[in-house]
């Protein structure tokens, strides 16, 4: 069935007709760090909440998710960073309106999406942290060149421009045999960043609960990206490959995920100069893999027993873009077109009983997109407007879930859903004025959704005792809001502040439908303890946020940051139970606080302190997670002039950080007080 939600089109379609020779200046110049092989960012993205983050950020924190948590109050579907998660619960989302397993917010790198194509989830340990410039962060829904997926935003990932001739490195060593080594090589347009880590942690259930269910997490990376870069007469071409391989144990024996994948992309770029008009094209290719092993957990925490067994998940995506891109002192415009196409399944035994699978299960099918797009902006003096229309065609095909019985032979299941498909159009339409060259006020209104993953719709999951049935018949989200907020900068003092209202309808949420011990459809037997859940399209979501960011130097050696989303997010829908509940997952606050200090000798000392409000494990909100906070050391010393040593304290606070509560009470924390050593080379 097709549905067309054209929200704002109107008066976007109608400025976009109204780009015509106007007098006017450019309005302050655009400061981020621009690669050559990619298009400038859109000066009109100033009219939304945005934040970028520099590679010192990313360098001060654990992990790439990590820095975006701290920097932009960003989120994976738990507490946990990607060093410990389940890759199924690396989707990242933004402003805490509801977290997801596959994210709510549209992850690229260079433009080149990094959702996974069967789970929408980010395997963040495939992308280098040396090989990333710049994080250029843009918060509500996406339209425009965004597209398909920037629900809540999008995190765009900006390579490092070529250095000619470089060599780098770092070797880090932390306690119970952790360590990484990460290595950078350019020559000529040729790019190299290689990356290795092994780490050891705590086990999640801790003294009294713990058993011998419960054991360390684990977590191994290693990662390869190579780019070339090449200036020709039409423009410069940038070919990308990577690849990468990552296994996690989340803390339940015989519980590991191991995931694998490559990318493959090629680009061709001409900036925009004057009367040129500038373009882009775009392909890319990626593949991803994901075996993933769930227990059930035996009375008392005596041990666990094999539940699900998904041998293999082979996924692919293909996509191409193009743009045409105008750019002159007064006004910009873009328009271009989106395909994408994701193709997978799921390959898993389950149902054990005494040790042995008696069913076998392989689900999938094939989603497709096409979008396109037009965006602009036109300065007024001190004013600029800037709008974006984006249509796209969704659809749902080739679905498929069989199940057999391993003793018989018998086919038990098969499901052959209907192809699916919608038409969506979003928008967005921002205005800024800049005000004595210090204070800037904006005012923006936007539209937005993200289809269903193939994940969400055909694979069930398994987390100890809890399972999640999937759904076939789930239907795209959609986001629609409204914002306004007032940045000053004052030269030694920074502030961002930031309201926003927005409605998320049909989110795609687990809902409980039963407790175990109990026997099933589809599911079959939740033991003691468990419970069945659903994903559904869940009435609507209603969140109001507050944003805040400063940045203050009151000397030039000391530098201090606080940041904070506060987030009032509750369920509405035809469910009673559910209205007025805060959606799972969904912190009510994330806030941080930084200092940098530079001594004169070079060395340096950092703290970054996150603190996270209440949340609730599950839709019914009975499985409460308290406030948390997490305190982030690390100490500077230069050895030489290229050798810099770093000691990092991780949780230096030892805080207990809860980040998982099971229907039977069960609590699962995060990683205690860890000490790292790092020495660095740089030329």
């Amino acid at each position: 069935m097709t549905r067309v939600t054209p929200v704002l089109a109107a008066p976007v379609l109608a400025f976009l007709g109204l780009l015509v020779p106007v007098s006017g200046t450019r309005a302050e110049e655009v400061t981020e760090v621009v690669v050559r092989g990619r298009l400038m960012p859109f000066r009109g993205d100033t009219a939304f909440s945005g934040v970028t983050l520099r590679q010192t950020d990313i360098e001060a924190a654990g992990s790439l998710d990590d820095a975006l948590k701290t920097t932009a109050q960003a989120s994976l579907f738990r507490r946990t960073s990607s060093l410990t998660a389940n890759p199924t619960g690396q989707g990242l989302s933004l402003r805490a309106i509801a977290p997801s397993g596959a994210g709510r917010a549209l992850v690229t790198l260079d433009g080149i999406p990094q959702n996974d194509p069967f789970g929408g989830w980010v395997i963040w340990a495939a992308l280098p942290s040396d090989a990333i410039d710049h994080v250029r962060v843009v918060r509500g829904a996406g339209g425009g060149a965004y597209g398909a997926g920037a629900l809540t935003g999008v995190v765009d990932l900006g390579l490092s421009p070529p250095k000619g001739r470089h060599v780098a490195g770092q070797v880090d060593i932390g306690e119970s045999g952790s360590n990484g080594l990460s290595l950078t090589a350019e020559h000529d347009g040729l790019s190299l960043y290689y990356t290795q880590a092994t780490r050891y942690g705590d086990a999640a259930v801790r003294d009294p609960q713990r058993g011998a269910a419960d054991q360390g997490v684990y977590g191994k990376d290693r990662s390869l990206l190579t780019r070339y870069e090449t200036a020709l007469a039409a423009g410069i071409l940038t070919l990308l490959a990577g690849q990468y391989e990552s296994r996690r144990d989340t803390g339940l024996s015989g519980a590991t995920a191991v995931s694998s994948g490559q990318q493959l992309a090629a680009s061709l770029t001409r900036q925009p100069d004057g009367d040129r008009t500038g373009f882009r094209l775009q392909a890319w290719y990626r593949d991803s893999d994901l075996a993933n092993r769930s227990v059930s957990v035996l009375s008392g925490r005596t041990g666990t027993a094999l539940a699900n067994d998904q041998i293999a998940t082979p996924a692919k995506g293909y996509g191409v873009n193009a743009a045409l891109r105008h750019d002159d002192a007064a006004r910009e415009w873009e328009i271009g077109i989106d395909a994408r196409l994701n193709r997978g399944e799921v390959r898993e035994y389950f149902r054990y009983v005494s040790g042995l699978a008696t069913r076998y299960r392989v689900a999938g099918g094939e989603t497709q997109l096409i979008g396109l797009y037009a965006q602009g902006t036109q300065n007024f003096g001190p004013w600029r407007l800037t709008g974006a229309i984006r249509a796209d065609h969704w659809q749902a095909t080739d679905a498929f879930r069989q199940e057999r019985d391993l003793t018989t032979g018998t086919s038990v299941f098969d499901l052959r859903p209907q192809d699916a498909d919608r038409t969506v159009v979003s928008s967005r339409l921002g205005l800024t004025r800049q005000m004595d060259g210090r204070h800037q006020w904006r005012v923006a209104a936007y539209t937005g959704f993200r289809p269903p993953s193939l994940n969400e719709l055909y694979r069930p999951f398994r987390v100890g005792n809890d399972v999640t049935e999937a759904n076939s018949a789930l239907t795209p989200e959609t986001l629609k809001g409204i914002e306004t907020g007032w940045r000053y900068d004052g030269g030694s003092l920074s502030l961002d502040a930031g309201l926003f209202h927005n409605v998320l309808s049909d989110p795609i949420s687990n809902i409980t439908l039963g407790f175990g011990p109990a026997t099933f459809p589809t599911a079959g037997f939740i033991p003691v303890g468990g419970v069945l859940r659903q994903r559904q399209n869940a009435g609507d979501i209603r969140a109001i946020g507050l944003e805040l960011s400063a940045t203050w130097r009151p000397a030039p050696a000391l530098t201090l940051d606080a940041s904070a989303t506060l987030t009032d997010a509750k369920m509405h829908g035809s469910d009673s139970t559910l209205t007025g509940k805060r959606p799972a997952q969904a912190p009510d606050y994330i806030a941080s606080l930084g200092l940098t200090y530079r001594f004169r000798d070079t060395s340096g000392l950092g703290l970054d302190w996150v603190f996270t409000g209440e949340s609730f494990e599950d839709d019914l909100n009975r499985q409460r997670l308290r406030p948390a906070d997490k305190l982030r050391v690390r100490i500077d010393r230069p050895v030489t002039d290229r050798l810099m040593l770093r000691l990092t304290v991780d949780n230096a606070l030892d805080a207990d950080i809860p980040v998982q509560r099971t229907a039977d009470d069960i609590l699962s924390y995060d990683n205690r007080r860890s000490l790292w050593v790092s020495i660095r080379y740089r030329p």
